[in-house]
């Protein structure tokens, strides 16, 4: 099969309205009065809060629809921030939630969303978690609290149906633990999203470097995904280019930025969709790294995904799309281009340079890794065992 070969395909995709641009945070108050929307609660964290360029520009974008700002996400994502949400914007009479930074605060806005419309407490919610694992979309998605996100992060976690949250539930034992949980569905999408560049310029170089990896590799793990589509292929492609001229010089130069932002759109595009996602293995080495030793995500992926791509070249794993976006000739060429990315970015090139890795963490890593119930979307018959992903983490150590 070449990268021109288009199998067979279904492609069902309702996202939100996209505004991209800059000063397009202006169109935020607009944009909820055209969907009859009065008073909006800002969801942040507190570093988002304090950075008064941004705030101020959200505020003027919402206007008198500004009701207040709940500066109570963390990087955690606990499922308490998500009801201390629900009972600001019940106090408030809010009737949406503008989500503003990285992704935390998003998921923390969508959970909020999903206990306010099923009317679940916290101690119900914290049940839930416990008995069923997750927590469960209303039954009339009518009652959600819509939401309009700002973001100001590259990770690209914004075009999605699905929001993760951690939750301390009982432990059957007298005490409390902490578990990864999350709720998914298509009426979960955002209804309107503001791309504003000149608003991630206000973000601090670090944070943008660190996200921006994992919203790169969005794009990447989109042209060789089971699921993957002709139109994904083409949203893809463009997303790497873009991303590719844009990412090294973001800081320093405004269309650099400009083509960053747009890049990111375009790699969260399809990427997530009920019943199909096209984000598998460089996410799952991820997750793994995450649950063992607490490395950010982006991190993570700087690290492991030249490994884990080789790896997956090796076994024969068609990335002949992959080797087009990057308009190269080989699989090892294109990894080039992602390594050559990574160092622009300032981001680490092994695992042994990112505080608190250790090797001794690494079959954690693997186990976790391979359990993955994202490498369900990796290519077609590739098949990742324990002992693979143990092997790419050696080498990416």
């Amino acid at each position: 099969m070449t990268d021109l070969d288009t199998p067979p395909f279904a492609f069902d995709y309702d996202p939100g309205a996209i505004r991209y641009g800059r000063g397009s945070v202006a169109e935020l108050g607009d944009a909820l009065a055209d969907r009859g929307r009065d008073t909006a609660l800002v969801v942040c964290g507190s570093n988002v809060a304090g950075n008064a360029e941004l705030m101020d520009a959200v505020g003027d974008g919402l206007g008198d629809r500004l009701a207040e700002v709940f500066a109570g996400t963390t990087p955690d994502k606990r499922l308490r921030e998500a009801d201390r949400a629900v009972e600001r914007a019940d106090e408030l009479g809010a009737d949406a939630f503008v989500p503003v930074g990285g992704g935390s605060s998003l998921d923390v806005a969508t959970i909020a969303s999903v206990l306010r419309a099923r009317d679940r407490s916290l101690s119900d919610a914290r049940s839930e978690v416990r008995e069923t694992g997750g927590i469960a979309t209303p039954e009339e998605p009518d009652a959600l609290t819509p939401l309009f996100p700002v973001p100001t992060t590259l990770a690209g976690a914004d075009l999605s149906v699905v929001a993760g949250i951690a939750a301390e539930v009982d432990d059957g034992a007298g005490g409390t633990e902490v578990v990864s949980t999350g709720v998914g569905g298509a009426d979960l999408m955002p209804e309107a999203l503001f791309y504003d560049p000149a608003l991630f310029e206000t973000t601090p170089e670090g944070v943008l470097a660190g996200s921006a990896m994992n919203g790169f590799d969005k794009a990447i793990e989109a042209l060789y995904a089971r699921d993957r589509t002709a139109i994904t292929d083409a949203t893809a492609t463009r997303a790497v280019r873009l991303l590719v001229d844009g990412l090294p010089a973001m800081t320093e130069d405004a269309t650099a930025m400009d083509r960053t932002v747009a890049g990111i759109v375009l790699a969260q595009y399809g990427v997530s969709r009920p019943g199909s996602m096209l984000i598998n293995v460089v996410h799952a080495y991820g997750h793994g790294l995450r649950d063992a030793f607490g490395v950010q995500q982006g991190l993570a992926h700087a690290t492991v995904a030249p490994h884990a791509l080789r790896a997956m070249d090796e076994a024969g794993v068609d990335l002949s799309t992959l080797t087009a976006a990057f308009d190269v000739d080989t699989a090892e060429a294109a990894i080039g281009g992602i390594e050559r990315v990574r160092d622009a970015l300032g981001l680490p090139a092994t695992l042994s340079a990112v505080d608190g890795v250790d090797e001794g963490g690494l079959d954690e890593a693997a186990r976790v890794t391979a359990a993955d119930a994202l490498l369900s979307y990796a290519p077609e018959g590739y098949e990742l065992t324990e002992a693979d992903a143990r092997a790419v983490l050696e080498a990416a150590f």
